[in-house]
């Protein structure tokens, strides 16, 4: 089995990789790749724990750095001919030697940033929204509460803890989904609306951001969730 690279990662080094980060990433306004696993047990699990095999039919999702948009907010009424209906990829992505598996958002792929991360930034995908993700792992420190972890990995993409509201939260030891909002920034930033998910395996904690504008979010939520709930992430054969 192939073997990850750079275990041992510490949060800070995603600061290292990512340098300074303005108050909301690019490509966040809407509407208007395959690998196989090797491995023993599966995690997934839409509420961010654990499950076995491969989950909901299918290989799952990981994400990336996601992009900006335009000043000019999208209607949040859903475009003519948009159900709001998931739409992920038919295609399963393999990430991290293949340790993660994922199908991403329609027409969404990712773009290696470092060995540990990987992004996608101003892509069309369900009803012509624009989407952005991240997509990464680092080492799992279990001294570390939940969402403390949480915060400080959003905060180096540019979302800073106090400006964050939360909603649909579900936790189960370091395995979490939610999701948050924040408010258009001082210098024109728009508004961001996004789902994050983490799953730990192994001692290394794999995580996918998904953002959007929150005009968007209709058309887009169904396709995050499913592609967050999806993401199955393979233990070493014992």
């Amino acid at each position: 089995m192939k073997q990850l690279r750079s275990l041992a990662i510490p949060l800070l080094m995603l600061t290292l990789a990512l340098g300074c980060g303005k108050k909301t990433p690019d490509g966040t306004t809407p509407p208007d790749s395959s690998g196989g696993a090797s491995g023993g047990a599966v995690e997934g699990g839409g509420d961010g724990g654990e499950g076995g095999g491969s989950e909901g039919g299918g290989s799952e999702s990981g994400g990336s750095e996601s992009g900006g948009g335009s000043s000019s907010a999208p209607s949040s009424d859903l475009p003519e001919g948009c159900t709001g209906a998931s739409e992920v990829s038919g295609t399963p992505t393999a990430l991290f030697a293949d340790k993660m598996i994922l199908r991403l958002p329609k027409n969404v792929s990712l773009t290696e940033k470092t060995p540990f991360l990987y992004y996608a930034k101003n892509q069309g995908s369900t009803c012509d929204a624009d989407v952005g993700m991240f997509v990464g792992y680092f080492q799992y420190d279990a001294a570390r509460p939940t969402k403390g972890v949480r915060d400080d990995t959003l905060g180096q993409f540019g979302f800073p803890a106090n400006e964050l509201t939360w909603s649909d939260e579900t936790e189960k030891g370091p395995n979490y989904m939610g999701t948050f909002d924040i408010g258009a920034g001082p210098k024109g930033e728009p508004p961001v609306k996004g789902l994050v998910t983490f799953k730990e395996a192994e001692g290394i904690l794999y995580f996918a951001v998904y953002t959007a504008h929150p005009n968007a979010w209709k058309a887009v939520k169904a396709t995050f969730e499913e592609s967050a709930k999806r993401i199955v992430i393979l233990r070493a054969k014992k």
